[in-house]
């Protein structure tokens, strides 16, 4: 027993000195940021708004999810704050129940989409996905409409309302975007639920964005995970498939792949921001998170921990090794230690019984026995550090339940904490026979899902809607079409010069297309405005009319200062095909180096990336020509990734490039001369 209490004593210490270094490395964060808190500028709902939607693609796989399938699309339909989404259902030829519910949402709901997958079910999530992913790509072939953003979701999920504005907002300057996951407050009778808070809590409060601070790398959660489109794009060029169907963990490991091929990630956990416009309003909730019921009973927990047990630690092991930078490194070994540290906690419990049994029969029997733990010895000091750690830990699980869910959580999180380690200890025994087993009887890596259910009241996710403006700022679109045009155009210019910073927003917004080419001359010097948020909005409303004399406007204004008012008039330009894309590689030989990045992620996305992959293939001489020198000069000028991997892969630049020999539509002089006057606004580097 004493050499039993020694192994526990020193697992304990070893796994506390690691935990502890992401306590202290949160709290440096805590300290920076304090420090340097009037450097960051806020987050408002308009600030999340003012940047023009980029299209995304939701994914969830379905396996006999009849019971929550319908709950979850309505739900998304409804509530759901964002207009340029489509949510793709991948289901199974020999789950009929599955797909009625689907089809029953997507007959009401042009937002959502029904995938039927060849193989029937249950292959596993990832085979399930990827059939999903080649819905899209075939979605996009027909529609000729791209989308720029995948988030994957579960059949279960409460979709935050908000969450689509944080993507958008955030991509592409970052490959993938994981949100907080947070299990919704059951009764504190529902222990085996709360398990899960207690974890979650503290996991995605602190411990992923440790990860990020400290160059690890940050894991999908597989559901409120947000890619880029070109990141799949990018991993389609190296591997067969996006989600590799070898795991359980299908996004655990394709956070990994993306980390190793130098893609970014960002793990972000921010509370829903206030209104600028209406600084009185109430947030729906407080967080932008997915929210979701998780297993309330010992079996169906054991069952999904199992699942990432066997994905996570051994097949994540075996898949991808220790690859990686130092800090990923790290993070694996912080993933794989479960496999030690788990069983060790259970033997913690049976060294603490012995003891304590020890000291009653010894207390109760009168008998004169030795001192168990002897003071001085190298046992009562790691026994000593153990307890130490063993409360910081039980203290800073607390404070993180409590941030979350509130006081009496928080508290009750502490003996909650036994129960935690017995679902723990069963599922990482049983994960370590199933995988063993499997590979001994050489079976098929399936899809072992647990039951889900939808919470039947979700309360605080309706939005609020936006109010319409008292005054009708924009009922002059409604007057007669014959008004005589230069008293139209007085009334328009009248109405824009008198209208404070919303009112013009709403009236730039409005302006329909049929009225766009009378009023272009007299709303374009908006984008000199000394509001971010109207020069944002003039470009959301060329982007809209697609006027081509706006391109030169639109191209002085990718140097604008602030990031939105750049980032929508780089999609603008990408909306006026050969002409948009002859501009965005004009900004990438400028001189402004926020303007080439922007440029730069606008041609990876937006369809130049899918149809110029196309062209490599084409009969067609000047076809190719065309799409050789985009990705020539997408990849030298603007340093794509994707860009450099295409070059590899099609052997482009065998022939050295001579930009001097443009394609046809790139030697032509501009349609429309400069404007006089450029934007003056710089960003500091």
């Amino acid at each position: 027993m004493h050499t039993l209490a020694v192994i526990v004593g020193l697992v304990f210490t070893i796994s506390g000195v690691m935990d502890l270094y992401i306590d202290f490395s949160h709290i440096a964060w805590h300290i920076r940021r304090f420090f340097h808190r009037k450097e960051i500028q806020p987050l408002t709902i308009e600030r999340l708004e003012a940047r023009e939607e980029q299209r995304i693609a939701i994914f969830i796989a379905a396996w006999h999810e009849a019971d929550v399938i319908a709950s979850t699309l309505t739900n998304a339909c409804k509530t759901i704050r964002y207009k340029n989404y489509d949510i793709f259902v991948g289901t199974y030829p020999n789950d009929p129940d599955t797909q009625r519910e689907v089809d029953k949402v997507a007959r009401v709901n042009a937002h959502v989409h029904k995938v039927v997958t060849p193989d029937p079910g249950p292959t596993n999530k990832a085979s399930n996905l990827n059939h999903v992913f080649n819905a899209i790509l075939d979605y996009e072939s027909r529609t000729e409409s791209y989308f720029d953003i995948i988030v994957m979701h579960d059949s279960e999920d409460v979709i935050h309302p908000y969450s689509l504005l944080v993507y958008n907002y955030l991509m592409p300057r970052k490959d993938m975007i994981q949100i907080p996951v947070f299990p919704l407050p059951l009764p504190l009778n529902k222990v085996t639920h709360w398990t899960y808070a207690d974890e979650f809590a503290e996991n995605h409060t602190k411990i992923l964005r440790v990860r990020e601070l400290n160059e690890g790398f940050v894991p999908s959660a597989g559901v409120g995970t947000g890619f880029t489109k070109r990141a799949f794009q990018q991993l389609a060029l190296s591997t067969q498939e996006i989600f590799s169907p070898d795991t359980l963990t299908e996004d655990y490991q394709l956070g990994l792949q993306m980390n190793l091929q130098g893609m970014e990630a960002a793990f972000v956990n921010i509370r829903i921001p206030p209104s600028e416009a209406h600084p009185s309003k109430q947030a729906p909730t407080e967080w932008v998170a997915t929210r979701a019921l998780f297993p309330t009973d010992f079996k169906q927990a054991v069952k999904q921990k199992t699942r990432w047990n066997i994905g996570i630690i051994l097949q994540g092991w075996k898949n991808l090794g220790w690859r990686g930078s130092l800090g990923v490194k790290w993070d694996l070994l912080q993933d794989r230690k479960a496999l030690v540290s788990t069983p060790i906690n259970s033997l913690g419990y049976l060294v603490f019984l012995y003891f304590v049994t020890y000291q009653l029969v010894k207390y109760f029997s009168g008998a004169s026995m030795p001192v168990l733990i002897p003071k001085g010895t190298f046992l009562y000091t790691l026994v000593l550090i153990s307890t130490v750690f063993m409360v910081w830990r039980l203290i800073n699980r607390a404070l993180a339940v409590n941030k979350i869910y509130g006081f009496w959580p928080a508290v009750t999180s502490i003996p909650r904490s036994i129960w935690g380690n017995v679902i723990n200890f069963t599922a990482i025994s049983r994960a370590v026979y199933q995988y063993f087993d499997n590979k001994l009887h050489k079976k098929e890596v399936a899809w072992d899902k647990t039951d889900h259910e939808f919470p039947s009241i979700v309360a605080d996710e309706e939005p609020e809607t936006k109010e319409t403006n008292e005054e009708k700022i924009n009922d002059i679109f409604h007057l007669p079409y014959e008004l005589p045009e230069k008293n139209f155009i007085r009334m328009f210019t009248d109405r824009l010069e008198a209208a404070d910073k919303w009112g013009k927003i709403k009236l730039l917004e409005s302006i329909p297309r049929e009225y766009g080419n009378k009023l272009f001359p007299h709303f374009h010097p908006y984008l000199s405005d000394p509001d971010w948020e109207v020069r944002a909005a003039v470009c959301r409303s060329l982007s809209f009319l697609q006027l081509p004399q706006s391109i030169p406007y639109l191209k002085t204004a990718a140097t604008d200062k602030d990031w939105v008012v750049r980032s929508n008039a780089v999609r603008a330009l990408g909306k006026f095909g050969e002409q948009g894309e002859t501009a965005l590689l004009e900004l990438l030989e400028g001189e402004d180096n926020y303007a080439r990045d922007a440029a730069r992620t606008i041609l990876e996305q937006q369809g130049f990336l899918d149809q110029h992959l196309t062209a490599l293939d084409s009969a067609d001489f000047k076809t190719r020509s065309r799409a050789r020198h985009f990705f020539l000069k997408l990849a030298e000028l603007g340093q794509s990734p994707i860009a450099k991997e295409v070059v590899k892969k099609y052997h482009l630049d065998e022939k050295p490039p001579t930009f001097g020999d443009r394609p046809e539509s790139e030697s032509k002089e501009s349609e429309h001369p400069l404007p006089g006057e450029a934007l003056n606004h710089r960003e500091s580097p």
